[in-house]
């Protein structure tokens, strides 16, 4: 039976990030990642010769010496991707349609502060008690500040200040607060749901440095997979673990896989969600209390998504985003409750070298629900009822991007799309979940440490979501089996 000293379930960025961390250390690592190839929904697809990224339209924090960029350097990554700034003086458009109202979201907190002034004069003390906090709360985590000295306590967010009463405090401006919270979209919590310092985490990387990687998700899956080679991990793609071995002590003895394989090991780090581990572990290995727990854990939405096609640049798509905003609140976008015609559209697009066209891609929330009755349907295997369903959402959902950005209509073509089924089987979320577990204030999500020795866990459903998330939950996860202090010091080196 084969050995390793760690085996890493789940292939995605948490997992190939703690994958590396440990081979650096002289570990014999593994991942066994279900789907046929590791990180399927960052690598994104091709379609007509065009590459579409499905998770990573932009990141932020990838300015040199921030965070993401440090991260990058520490795994031996930055020299194998190519990064491409957006645009800073407007990464993000943010559009009212209601009014018409434009706003273009720029870079570096002094910039931000002077732009919302000139926007809102009135409100001056307010926009800078917000950046301030962001600034504060960033500046706090050792995982973002590689300044401080690493301190687990200072890691641990204890402040239940939600970013609706924050903003509450300080202004009574009803287009200000949604001009600051609308970054929410990015890790699907509403206002009132979700803590000020999550939000703080997630908007304050936008906030120093918004960047893409040249080639998209793809590239920065095939930078991983080059260095995980180079390190000597074993990746077992194509398969899933079956069962955790538990010894009688509550100590991981090893994993058998969906193919029967067996694997002796005495560390199994759970980057997979963690629905996964009731399935996977015996019924004696946790209390009755902490599985139902892990059942009951509720995640983000799901979404619509188009793919579309254009031959040349769309000049508005240029370096930034476009948020379409019609109006109405977030609990009912980010919970699925809008009707199309009154549900935020995310657009983002991106050039391809290779086809030398334009790759856009229109994101609106979406609830799994109505999708829950082809549940058991397989990939590329779905019945005709379900085909039909899904034509007539997207082509209801393109005539709704083409209404509201009338520009678009004429250059795009859209040429495939994904409904929360899809996203369901390329993200392994149990409801086609864009950000995985909520992270919300009235939800307590599980922690890296479990009551059974060996079993850890990881993932943006531990620490935040998106790829910088899932990354600080790897370093997180790290730390505690290889040293946190020996982790920060070698991050400070880069910083």
């Amino acid at each position: 039976m084969p050995y390793y000293d760690h085996v890493v379930v789940g292939g995605g960025v948490a997992g190939m990030t703690v994958a590396m961390i440990l081979a650096m250390k002289g570990s014999q690592v593994t991942i066994i990642e279900s789907f046929p190839f590791l990180s399927p929904t960052v690598r994104g697809f091709r379609r007509k010769g065009v590459l579409f990224d499905t998770g990573l339209h932009y990141v932020g924090g990838l300015g040199d010496g921030h965070p993401l960029d440090v991260y990058f350097k520490h795994l031996g990554i930055s020299d194998l991707i190519q990064k491409k700034a957006y645009n800073p003086n407007g990464f993000d458009r943010f559009i009212f349609e209601e009014t018409e109202a434009s706003y273009d979201i720029p870079c570096g907190f002094n910039k931000l502060t002077s732009r919302f002034t000139n926007w809102f004069p009135n409100e001056g003390k307010a926009i800078e008690r917000y950046f301030t906090a962001i600034q504060q709360a960033l500046d706090a985590s050792p995982f973002l500040n590689f300044s401080m000295d690493f301190d687990l306590e200072s890691a641990i967010h204890n402040d239940t200040t939600t970013l609706e009463d924050f903003l509450a405090c300080i202004t009574e401006n009803e287009e200000l607060k949604t001009l600051l919270c609308y970054q929410n979209l990015l890790y699907g919590v509403p206002p009132a749901e979700v803590l000020l310092i999550t939000h703080a985490l997630v908007a304050g990387s936008y906030y120093m440095s918004a960047h893409t990687v040249e080639g998209g998700g793809n590239a920065l899956v095939k930078a991983y997979e080059k260095r995980l080679k180079k390190l000597g991990v074993d990746c077992f793609c194509g398969n899933r673990v079956e069962s955790i071995q538990i010894s009688d002590t509550r100590e991981v003895e090893g994993v058998t896989l969906s193919t029967g394989k067996k694997l002796s090991t005495r560390s199994c780090i759970w980057t997979a969600h963690p629905h996964g581990l009731i399935k996977a572990t015996p019924d004696s290995a946790f209390r009755p209390a902490f599985k139902k727990r892990l059942a009951t854990l509720e995640d983000t939405t799901s979404a619509l998504m188009l793919f579309g096609i254009s031959e040349h640049p769309i000049s508005s798509l240029n370096g930034r985003n476009i948020f379409l905003w019609p109006g109405g609140s977030f609990d009912d976008n980010l919970n699925g409750r809008s009707d199309q015609g009154e549900s935020i559209i995310y657009l983002s697009s991106a050039y391809d070298k290779k086809s030398k066209k334009t790759a856009i891609t229109a994101i609106m929330p979406q609830p799994y629900g109505p999708y829950a009755q082809w549940k058991d349907s397989e990939r590329s295997k779905r019945p005709t009822d379900y085909i039909e369903y899904k034509k007539t959402a997207l082509e209801k959902f393109k005539q709704e991007v083409f209404r509201r950005a009338p520009e678009l209509q004429e250059s795009v073509e859209f040429v495939d799309g994904a409904t929360p089924l899809t996203l369901r089987d390329y993200c392994a979320t149990p409801t086609g979940s864009l950000y995985g577990l909520q992270h919300s204030v009235s939800q307590f999500n599980p922690a890296p440490i479990t009551k059974v020795t060996g079993l850890t866990l990881a993932g943006q459903g531990i620490v935040a979501p998106g790829i910088l998330g899932a990354i600080i939950s790897a370093y997180l996860t790290c730390g505690i089996l290889v040293g946190h202090d020996h982790l920060h010091k070698e991050l400070r080196q880069y910083a």
